[in-house]
C-alpha cells in the first residue's frame, strides 16, 4: 500500500492509534509514530516518517517526484569526473548554468582514493564516465527513468582491427586499455607501465555515438601523464593483448582510430545517467541475494508504475534517533513504498538529502547525516528548474509541517509564500491563522497555546492563494517523562550534588515515543526528603546538611521520581561558607584542635567553658603528661578535661579560686584574654584600652592581658566602643582567636 495514504491520516487519529492502524504498513521499519508530506513545487513531494523498531527510531525522508515540465532529474559531478564537492559546492555549479536547484540527492558509490565513480556518469547527454559492468539509472529530458545495467559496448578500430576497450574514464586494469577526456581529470592517474597514445578527438562522447580520433603523439614513458585540454587519451597496458599492442605499434601521428560507444535502445537517449553498485527491485519483486548483514544509513531511488520518482534516504548509526537498515531490507522498502524498480546510491555518511522548503530562499538539509556534517562525494541527482521566479505568491506554506505537543505549551508557527515555480515570494493579501479540532488557540504571529487534549490543525487561507495546513496533535498525559539536566542535556536517572548548590532541571515528555513539545509552566515539580527546595521552573537548591530523597515531576496523570542524594563536604551542618568565622573552624577543625559537640555539629554560638578552653590550648600545645595531678577539688581524675587543667595549673596558665577551678562554668572575655595571656607565656605590652567607652569594667587583673589581645589584634572589641569584658565567649569567637594567633605566628 502507497504510505501517502496513512501518513495523511495523522490528522484524523491519535498518534495509538496511528500505530495501531499503521504498523503493518511499514513492517521493514517498524511502527510508524509521527510523519507528514509537504510540497515542494511542481511534481515534488518531501514526506518524513519516524518509526519504532521495538528497541529504537528509524528515520526516513524522501522526495516523490512526477515529471512535470518545469522540474526535471540531472546528474551532478564536479568540473572533472574525479572532482568532488559536498551539496552546496554542487548546487552551484548548477546555479551557475542557470539551473535552479529544488533538491537533490547523492550519488554513487566512488573509489575512496580519487572519487572516481563505479558506474556510468552521463552529463547532458555526454558520457563522462562508462558503467564498469555496474546498474545504473538514466533520466530522459522529460524527467522519465530508465533502470538496469547500460552495458556499453566501447571499441577502437585499429588498422582496420576492432578492438573492444575496458572503459571510458575508468582507472586502466593491468592488461587493459581506456579511453580517456579530458573530463576524466588532469591526469590519467595510471600507475603501471604501458603506451599512451595523445589524440584529437572529433566530436564529444555519447550513449551511442562514433567519434574519430587523430593521433597527435605517442607517450611509453607510463604512469600518469596529463591530459591537454580538448585532447582524448587512448592508453594501453604493457601486459594487453598481442594482437592490441602490435595494433598500436603502427599508430603514428596523423592516423586516424575511429572508436564506437552502443548501448541498449532503452538508453540511447538518456541525458543524465549514475552507476549503481546494487540493483534493489526488478519488476516488482526484490533482487535476490542482497546484503543483509550491515545496518546503516542508506540512499536509493525507485520507479513507481506510474512512472514517478521516489528519491529516498534513512539515517542510522545514531542511537536514540535513526538506527538504519540493511541492503535487503531497503530493498523491501522501496518495494513497501510502491516502486517496481530501484536502486541502491551510496550511503553510511555519505547519505544526503537536501531541498528547498516551500517559501524558502535556501537549500536545508533535510536529514541528519551520521557524521555530523554534509561529506563531500562524487555526483549527486538533483531536481532542477530553468524556470524563473515571478514574484507573485500563489501558495502558502506553515512550518513547522507536524507538531506534537504537551497540553498548556506554547510553540510558534511561521508562514511563508512561494510563488508557482516554488521561488519565495510575499503574499499580497491578509493571511488568516486558524485552529481546527479545538485544540488550541493562534495569534496573528503564529503563537499557538495548547489547550485541549486531541488532533487538530493550524491552517493558513488567504485570498487568491492555495491554503496550507499542518497537523497538531495535543497530548494531556504523556507516556514518559524524563528528567534532564538543563544545562548538559543528559537524562537523569539518580542526582547527586553538593549541599547549598543548585542545578537547574528541565523535563522532557513522550508520547508514543515521540518528544513533545513543553515548557516548565506544562509541569509540576517537588522535593522531598529533605533534601532541598525545587521551584515552578525546575531550579533545584539543595538543603545544608546531608540527605537523600527524591525529585518528582508530573504532567497530566503520569508522573516520574528519582533518588537524590545531598552531601556536604564540610564537617559541620551548622557552619557555612558565608559565615564570618568559617576560616577559623575550619583551622581549629582540621588541626584537631575543636572537636564538634556533636555528629557534624560545630555549635558555633554555644558558650565556650573553662575546661573546653583549657583543653585546646593543651591540644595545641601536643596534649603534653602533667606532672601533677589533684590541684583542684572540682576536677577529678579521668574527666576528658583533667589533663589539659592539670597541664594549665602546672604552667601558670590558670590558677583556680579557692582551692577550685570551676570546669563547667561559662568562660568571660576578660578570663579567655588573661589565659590566652599566659599561654602566650605574659609577652610585654604597650596597648591601651583608651578607644573603648567601657574600658574600666576590665577587671584589674585583667587589664594587662586585655590590652595585649587587643594590641595583637586577637580580640576586638564587640563594637567600635565597647569591649563588654564580662560577656561570655562563643565557641566560634574563641576559634577566631586561636586562628588570628596562628595567622600571626606564620607571618
Amino acid at each position: 500500500m502507497h504510505r501517502k495514504k496513512y501518513i495523511r491520516t495523522v490528522a484524523a487519529i491519535s498518534a495509538l492509534s496511528l500505530v495501531l492502524a499503521t504498523g503493518a504498513l511499514a513492517a521493514v521499519l517498524g511502527d510508524l509514530i509521527s510523519g507528514h508530506e509537504t510540497y515542494l513545487g511542481a511534481g515534488m513531494e518531501l514526506s518524513k516518517g519516524v518509526y519504532w523498531t521495538g528497541s529504537d527510531y528509524q528515520t526516513e525522508n524522501y522526495i516523490e517526484y512526477s515529471q512535470a515540465s518545469k522540474v526535471y532529474p540531472v546528474v551532478i559531478s564536479g568540473s572533472k569526473v574525479c572532482n568532488y564537492g559536498n551539496f552546496s559546492s554542487m548546487a552551484n555549479l548548477l546555479e551557475k548554468q542557470g539551473k535552479h536547484v529544488i533538491a537533490g540527492i547523492n550519488g554513487d558509490y566512488y573509489v575512496v582514493a580519487n572519487y572516481e565513480p563505479l558506474g556510468i556518469e552521463v552529463m547532458n547527454g555526454e558520457l563522462w564516465s562508462s558503467d564498469a559492468d555496474h546498474w545504473g539509472i538514466g533520466f530522459m529530458s522529460d524527467g522519465t527513468a530508465v533502470f538496469g545495467k547500460p552495458d556499453l559496448s566501447i571499441t577502437a578500430n585499429i588498422g582496420g582491427q576492432d578492438f573492444a576497450l575496458d572503459a571510458v574514464n575508468k582507472t586502466r586494469r593491468d592488461g587493459g586499455a581506456v579511453l580517456y577526456t579530458d573530463d576524466y581529470s588532469t591526469s590519467t592517474k595510471n600507475t603501471g607501465e604501458g603506451v599512451d597514445v595523445v589524440c584529437s578527438i572529433s566530436a564529444p562522447l555519447s550513449m551511442n555515438c562514433e567519434a574519430t580520433l587523430t593521433v597527435e603523439e605517442i607517450r611509453t614513458e607510463g604512469g600518469a601523464i596529463a591530459i591537454p585540454a580538448g585532447k582524448a587519451i587512448l592508453s594501453v597496458s604493457a601486459n594487453a593483448s598481442a594482437e592490441l599492442k602490435a595494433a598500436v605499434a603502427t599508430l603514428a601521428a596523423g592516423t586516424t582510430v575511429p572508436v564506437k560507444i552502443s548501448s541498449p535502445p532503452e538508453w540511447a537517449n538518456v541525458t543524465y545517467a549514475i552507476g549503481s553498485l546494487y540493483k534493489l527491485v526488478t519488476n516488482g519483486a526484490v533482487e535476490a541475494g542482497l546484503p543483509a548483514n550491515e545496518v546503516a544509513p542508506r540512499t536509493a531511488v525507485g520507479k513507481k508504475a506510474d512512472g514517478s520518482l521516489v528519491f529516498y534516504t534513512i539515517d542510522g548509526r545514531q542511537t536514540g534517533y535513526s538506527v538504519g537498515i540493511t541492503i535487503a531490507k531497503l530493498a523491501q522498502r522501496m518495494l513497501e513504498l510502491g516502486c517496481v524498480e530501484a536502486s541502491i546510491m551510496d550511503g553510511g555518511g555519505s547519505t544526503s538529502l537536501n531541498a528547498i522548503y516551500l517559501g524558502d530562499s535556501s537549500i536545508s538539509q533535510i536529514n541528519d547525516p551520521s557524521d555530523n556534517y554534509q561529506r563531500s562525494v562524487t555526483n549527486y541527482i538533483m531536481l532542477v528548474t530553468d524556470a524563473k521566479a515571478t514574484g507573485t505568491a500563489t501558495r502558502l506554506a506553515l512550518y513547522p509541517l507536524s507538531t506534537d505537543i504537551l497540553l498548556g505549551a506554547t510553540t510558534t508557527f511561521s508562514l511563508k509564500a512561494a510563488d508557482d515555480n516554488g521561488y519565495a515570494a510575499t503574499p499580497s493579501s491578509y493571511v488568516n491563522l486558524a485552529v481546527t479540532g479545538g485544540v488550541g488557540t493562534i495569534t496573528n504571529d503564529g503563537t499557538f497555546t495548547a489547550n485541549t487534549a486531541g488532533s487538530g490543525n493550524v491552517t493558513a487561507t488567504a485570498s487568491g492563494l492555495m491554503s496550507a495546513s499542518v497537523q497538531v496533535n495535543v497530548v494531556k498525559t504523556p507516556d514518559t517523562i524524563k528528567i534532564k539536566n538543563e544545562t548538559s542535556g543528559s537524562t537523569l536517572n539518580s542526582l547527586s550534588v553538593l549541599s547549598e548548590s543548585t542545578t537547574s532541571l528541565t523535563a522532557l515528555a513522550q508520547k508514543n515515543h515521540v518528544s513533545l513539545v513543553s515548557q516548565d509552566t506544562c509541569y509540576t515539580w517537588s522535593a522531598e526528603g529533605g533534601i532541598g527546595t525545587i521551584s515552578a521552573d525546575g531550579t533545584f537548591t539543595a538543603g545544608t546538611q546531608n540527605a537523600s530523597g527524591t525529585i518528582t515531576v508530573k504532567a497530566g496523570d503520569t508522573s516520574v521520581s528519582i533518588p537524590v542524594t545531598i552531601t556536604n563536604p564540610e564537617k559541620f551542618d551548622d557552619v557555612k561558607k558565608t559565615d564570618w568565622f568559617y576560616g577559623a573552624v575550619k583551622y581549629v577543625s582540621d588541626g584537631g584542635i575543636m572537636n564538634g559537640t556533636a555528629d557534624r555539629i560545630f555549635s558555633p554560638n554555644a558558650e565556650m567553658s573553662r575546661a573546653m578552653a583549657v583543653t585546646v590550648l593543651w591540644r595545641l600545645a601536643g596534649s603534653p603528661e602533667p606532672s601533677i595531678t589533684g590541684t583542684f577539688t572540682d576536677v577529678p581524675n579521668g574527666q576528658w578535661y583533667s589533663k589539659a587543667v592539670y597541664w594549665a595549673n602546672e604552667k601558670g596558665v590558670v590558677q583556680g579560686y579557692g582551692g577550685k577551678f570551676d570546669p563547667n562554668a561559662s568562660i568571660s572575655r576578660e578570663q579567655l584574654a588573661t589565659i590566652l595571656y599566659r599561654y602566650c607565656e605574659s609577652p610585654a605590652t604597650y596597648g591601651t584600652l583608651s578607644a573603648f567607652t567601657d574600658a574600666s569594667s576590665v577587671s584589674s587583673w585583667a587589664q594587662t592581658a586585655f590590652c595585649w589581645a587587643v594590641e595583637q589584634k586577637y580580640i576586638g572589641g564587640v563594637t567600635e566602643t565597647t569591649l563588654l569584658p564580662q560577656m561570655t565567649a562563643t565557641r566560634a569567637q574563641f576559634a577566631t582567636i586561636l586562628y588570628r594567633i596562628a595567622r600571626s605566628a606564620s607571618d
